[in-house]
């Protein structure tokens, strides 16, 4: 039962309460060992006109690929989410700026590279694009602040 409480139903990627949980407390051990830790915040470019042109089923079928590919090239000991909608996010803890940039321009080709088609009627969709952001916190910076930060940079 834990695992539905914190696993977003249609990614299987950890939910925005585990982000939540799992930040908060990735902040403190940052404080705490004076180690760095940084956010990265990637959503879907144009997901709004995308769903509106394919519909909704569709549009899922556009969030698990992404979705994929993150938990894929994301994985541990990076943290990975879906922060909301076609908003996923990322905790680099002690990556530098260049790991976390080679990172996320490995997410970013995957997904543009990809010509993806309609599962229903093998329609092709074009290809999809992601917008990225992160911000490394500062030693004793809120998490809220953190967010605020990674969300502008993108």
């Amino acid at each position: 039962m834990r695992r539905d409480a914190t696993t977003d139903g249609l990614t299987n990627l950890a939910n925005r309460k585990a982000f939540d949980d799992t930040f908060a407390h990735a902040c403190a051990v940052s404080d705490h060992k004076s180690t760095s830790l940084s956010l990265v915040l990637l959503d879907i470019y144009h997901f709004k006109s995308f769903n509106d042109t394919w519909g909704h089923q569709t549009g899922d079928q556009v969030i698990r690929f992404v979705a994929s590919v993150i938990d894929r090239l994301g994985s541990s000991p990076r943290f990975s989410a879906r922060h909301g909608g076609e908003e996923f996010s990322m905790i680099f803890s002690s990556d530098s700026a260049e790991v976390i940039e080679a990172a996320l321009e490995e997410i970013r080709v995957e997904v543009a590279w990809r010509m993806l088609r309609r599962r229903s009627t093998n329609e092709y969709l074009g290809r999809i694009t992601i917008s990225s952001g992160f911000a490394e916190r500062h030693p004793g910076e809120t998490a809220l602040n953190v967010i605020d930060r990674a969300d502008a940079a993108r």
